[in-house]
């Protein structure tokens, strides 16, 4: 029994650590609907293959035109739905996007300030990491 709620906990544990962010989740949301009107669309447009191919083989078939003009309209339909789907797949990527750009525009503002280094060292994470103003700054001539 003990191993079993022992189990459970260190389930419930790495489940919460693997929480993700509101916009991801619209972002894995919008994929998925996106990839299932594409399926769909797909399925769609492959019965209208082969509806005709069977017009071509039997054209006199009234039934097969009405067939054929109904897939059409479901074929525009299903593209409709998936180009809007698409569209709103984009927005979520567009708004995930500027989530994280967010987060790493915070976490620029909090300055790192290394315990083992001082003065203007102290804001490099290590001893040999350039720092903005040094990146584009001319090495010195050594003759």
């Amino acid at each position: 029994m003990k191993c079993f709620l022992g189990l459970i906990s260190i389930i419930l544990l790495v489940s919460c650590a693997s929480n993700q962010s509101s916009q991801q989740m619209m972002v894995t949301d919008r994929q998925l609907v996106y990839k299932d009107t594409y399926k769909a669309y797909m399925e769609a447009e492959n019965r209208y293959l082969n509806l005709l191919f069977n017009i071509e083989r039997m054209p006199e078939e009234q039934e097969l035109w009405i067939m054929k003009r109904d897939q059409m309209k479901e074929l525009i339909q299903l593209r409709e739905l998936m180009l809007l789907s698409r569209s709103e797949l984009d927005v979520s990527v567009q708004d995930w996007e500027r989530y994280l750009q967010e987060l790493e525009s915070e976490q620029k503002k909090q300055e790192f300030q290394s315990p083992n280094l001082r003065g203007q060292d102290a804001n490099r994470s290590s001893p040999g990491e350039l720092l903005p103003s040094e990146a584009f700054r001319q090495p010195p001539i050594n003759y």
